[in-house]
C-alpha cells in the first residue's frame, strides 16, 4: 500500500512537472511570437506608408515642376539669376532646363553649365541614375521622379523630378532635405491620424528636427516635439523622403494575448491531464468548437477595427477651417455593418460629404461598403463631377455583382466660399435642411441605387446655404426603427428630435440616437443608424494686426482689439478682451518674441469669434502646463499659471501649435456657451 501511494505521488509529481514545463515553454514560445508578430507587422505597414508619403511628395513636387515649365513657357527668363530668383519663388532648391539630347541649356546651378574647357552637364552621359531622366526625351514618360539620394553631379542629397517639354527636352527640379520638407510638411499633416497598427499603435512622421508632422495618437498635437518610444513599444524608425518616420505598437497588447493565450492553454492542458481517459474525444472536440468561435470573434473583431479606422473619426475634422463644422457617428446592428460616411476635400474651398447605406447587413455588406467608399473617394478627388463620379462607381459596382447588392447615397459637394452645395441623391433618405432657424426635409425626385444598373445618368440639383443654416443626412437604420408595437420611428419624430430644445450642435447625433433607443423600448437594433451634420459657418471677416513687443504696443492692440469686437455682444466681448490681454502679456513679458501678431476673425453668422495670437519667441506650449491648484490659498500656491487657467476656463476652442518657428496660439468663444 506504502508503495502504490508512493507511486502515484510519483507519477502526480511528474505530470505537475511536466506540466509547469509546458506551461514554462508555452510562455516563452508566445513572448517571441507575439514579438515576432508584431515586427512583422511593423515591416509591412512600412511598405503602405513609404508608398503613400513618396506618392504625396511626388505629386507635390510634379506640381511644382509644371508650374517651373509653365512660367518658361511665358517667356521667364533662363539665365541663371532669373532661374534662381524662379526656384526661390517655388521654393525649391534648383531648376534646370535640358535640351532633347540631354544638355543643360539653362540652369540656376552655374556649375551644371557649359563653360570654356568643360562640356555642360549631359544627362545620358553622366552615369548612375541621371539616365533614368531620358525617358522624358524617348517620349515614353511625361513625368518622372526619382528618390531622395545622392546627386550624380556633385554628391549633395537632392530629390529630382522632371517634366517633359512638347517641343523636346524636359524641365527638372531639385530639392535638398530643407526643402523637400518645407513643402511637403502640410501635405503630410494628418495623412495617417486615423491609421491604427496593432490595435492602438500607429504611425509618427516628424521634420528632421523632431517636430510631429502626422500624429496618430491625438488630434492637435501636429507641432509639438516628438520622443522617441520607449520599451514599452515594439518600434522601427526609417527615413522616407527625409522624413523620419515612425511605426509602434505597445507591447502590452501583444502580452495580453500571449496571457491570453498561455491561459486557454493551461485550462485545457490541464483538463486533458485529469479526463484525459474518459473525456478525451470531448476535450477535444470542445476544444476545436472554442477555437473555431474565438477565431470567427476574432476575425470579425479585426472586420469591425478596419471598417471603423476607414471612417474619420476626429472631430473637428479641419481645425483650420472655420467656415463650416461637421460631425458624424455611425453604429452597426451587428459586428460590422453596411453604413458609411465620409468627407474630405476635393478643391481648395470644395468639400465633398455623404452618407450612403448597403443593401444587406454583416461582413458581405461590409466588404461591399468599403469597395463602394474607396471608389467614390478615388474618382471625386480627381477633380470630376459629381454625375461623373456617381456613373463612374455605379458602373465599378455593378461589374460581377452576383449577388445583387446596391447602394443608396446622399453625396453633396459645398462651395466653402459661397455657400453653394451641388448635389445628388441616389435612392437615399431626403436630408433634413436648416435654412434660417426653419427645419424640413429637402424632397428632390432621387436617381437610382448605386451598383443595380449600368449606364444610367445622375441627376445633380443645387441648394444654397446662407452663414448658420444646417444640413443632416442620416440612414433609415433611423426613421424604420421599430418599437415593440412594430409601429417605426418615421420621419416626423426625427424632425422633431432635430428641433427639439437647444441642444448644442455637436450633441445632436447623440440627441436624436437617444430618442431613437426610447421608441425602440428595448427591441433590437433594426438597421445601422448613420448620421452626419454638417453646419456652414460662412466666411469670416478678417481683422490683422502686427505689434512690436511693448507695453506700448500692448495698450494699442488692446484697443484695436476693443474696436474689433465691437458688434460682438459685451458679456463675451469682456471675455474675450480679458484672456486676450492675458495672451499679449505672456508675449510682452515672456517669450522673447521680435514680433507679434494678432488676428481676429468674425463670422458673418453671429455665433462666436476666433482670436489667433501668434509670435516668433521661444517654443512655449501654455496648454501643457500644469493648472494652479486652487483650492490651496495664495500664499501657499505657486507663482504663474492663474491666467492662463481663466483663459482655458473661458474660452473654446483653446488650440496651440509651434509651426513655423512661430508660437501659434488660437482662441475662440460661440455665442451660447
Amino acid at each position: 500500500m506504502t508503495a502504490r501511494r508512493n507511486l502515484d505521488l510519483k507519477l502526480v509529481l511528474s505530470v505537475l512537472a511536466a506540466f509547469a514545463l509546458s506551461m514554462a515553454f508555452t510562455w516563452f514560445l508566445h513572448s517571441r511570437l507575439s514579438e515576432h508578430d508584431a515586427y512583422v507587422l511593423i515591416d509591412s505597414t512600412f511598405e503602405n506608408v513609404e508608398s503613400e508619403i513618396i506618392d504625396c511628395v511626388n505629386e507635390r513636387m510634379v506640381l511644382l515642376c509644371m508650374a517651373a515649365r509653365e512660367a518658361l513657357d511665358e517667356g521667364h527668363p533662363q539665365d541663371t539669376e532669373a532661374l534662381q530668383a524662379l526656384a526661390r519663388e517655388l521654393r525649391v532648391t534648383e531648376i534646370s532646363v535640358a535640351d532633347a539630347n540631354g544638355d543643360i541649356v539653362s540652369s540656376s546651378v552655374p556649375e551644371y553649365l557649359a563653360a570654356p574647357g568643360k562640356p555642360a552637364f549631359n544627362f545620358k552621359t553622366a552615369g548612375g541614375k541621371a539616365e533614368d531622366m531620358m525617358c522624358l526625351v524617348n517620349g515614353s514618360e511625361t513625368e518622372y521622379c526619382q528618390p531622395f539620394r545622392s546627386n550624380t553631379a556633385n554628391g549633395a542629397w537632392r530629390k529630382f523630378v522632371g517634366v517633359w517639354i512638347p517641343e523636346g527636352g524636359f524641365v527638372e527640379i531639385g530639392c535638398d532635405g530643407e526643402s523637400l520638407r518645407a513643402l511637403s510638411r502640410a501635405s503630410l499633416a494628418d495623412l495617417f491620424r486615423n491609421w491604427r497598427v496593432g490595435g492602438t499603435g500607429g504611425i509618427v512622421v516628424t521634420t528632421e528636427s523632431g517636430l510631429i508632422l502626422s500624429d496618430y495618437e491625438e488630434p492637435n498635437r501636429e507641432g509639438s516635439q516628438w520622443t522617441e518610444p520607449d520599451d514599452t513599444f515594439y518600434w522601427k524608425r526609417k527615413e522616407v523622403e527625409s522624413f523620419p518616420t515612425y511605426v509602434l505598437i505597445p507591447k502590452r497588447f501583444a502580452a495580453v494575448q500571449r496571457d491570453v493565450l498561455v491561459g486557454a492553454t493551461a485550462v485545457l492542458n490541464g483538463a486533458a491531464l485529469v479526463f484525459v481517459a474518459l473525456l478525451v474525444g470531448w476535450v477535444i472536440s470542445a476544444f476545436v468548437r472554442q477555437q473555431l468561435r474565438a477565431q470567427a470573434a476574432k476575425e470579425l473583431a479585426v472586420a469591425k477595427a478596419i471598417q471603423l479606422s476607414a471612417l474619420p473619426s476626429v472631430f473637428p475634422p479641419f481645425p483650420d477651417e472655420h467656415r463650416l463644422d461637421i460631425w458624424a457617428s455611425m453604429e452597426a446592428a451587428r459586428e460590422v455593418g453596411g453604413d458609411f460616411y465620409d468627407f474630405y476635400f476635393t478643391g481648395v474651398d470644395r468639400i465633398l460629404f455623404l452618407v450612403a447605406d448597403v443593401s444587406g447587413k454583416g461582413v458581405p455588406a461590409a466588404m461591399f461598403m468599403m469597395r463602394a467608399k474607396t471608389l467614390i473617394k478615388s474618382a471625386a478627388q480627381t477633380g470630376k463631377s459629381l454625375a461623373c463620379v456617381f456613373e463612374e462607381t455605379n458602373n465599378a459596382l455593378c461589374e460581377g455583382n452576383t449577388s445583387n447588392m446596391f447602394v443608396t447615397a446622399w453625396a453633396g459637394e459645398l462651395d466653402a466660399k459661397t455657400g453653394r452645395i451641388a448635389f445628388v441623391n441616389a435612392g437615399h433618405n431626403p436630408p433634413i435642411v436648416r435654412r434660417g432657424g426653419k427645419d424640413c426635409f429637402l424632397k428632390t425626385k432621387p436617381s437610382v441605387v448605386l451598383g443595380i444598373m449600368p449606364d444610367v445618368g445622375y441627376r445633380v440639383e443645387e441648394l444654397e446655404l446662407q452663414a448658420g443654416d444646417e444640413i443632416y443626412l442620416y440612414t433609415d437604420g433611423i426613421t424604420e426603427q421599430p418599437d415593440p408595437a412594430g409601429r417605426l420611428y418615421g420621419e416626423e419624430r426625427l424632425l422633431r428630435a432635430f428641433a427639439a430644445g437647444e441642444v448644442r450642435r455637436q450633441e445632436l447625433l447623440e440627441a436624436v440616437l437617444s430618442d431613437v433607443r426610447r421608441h425602440a423600448a428595448g427591441q433590437e437594433q433594426a438597421d445601422d443608424c448613420t448620421q452626419l451634420l454638417m453646419r456652414y459657418r460662412g466666411e469670416p471677416e478678417l481683422f490683422t494686426r502686427e505689434y512690436a513687443p511693448t507695453m506700448a504696443a500692448l495698450e494699442l492692440a488692446t484697443a484695436d482689439l476693443a474696436a474689433a469686437l465691437a458688434k460682438t455682444p459685451a458679456k463675451y466681448r469682456n471675455q474675450l478682451l480679458v484672456a486676450a490681454d492675458e495672451i499679449c502679456s505672456n508675449i510682452v513679458r515672456y517669450s522673447g518674441a521680435t514680433r507679434w501678431t494678432m488676428a481676429v476673425e468674425l463670422m458673418h453668422y453671429p455665433e462666436g469669434v476666433r482670436l489667433v495670437f501668434s509670435d516668433d519667441g521661444k517654443p512655449f506650449d501654455p496648454l501643457a502646463h500644469h493648472d494652479p491648484d486652487t483650492t490651496l490659498s495664495a500664499e501657499d500656491r505657486a507663482i504663474g499659471g492663474l491666467g492662463i487657467l481663466i483663459v482655458k476656463k473661458t474660452m473654446s476652442p483653446v488650440i496651440y501649435k509651434r509651426r513655423n518657428d512661430l508660437n501659434i496660439f488660437t482662441i475662440g468663444k460661440d455665442y451660447g456657451d
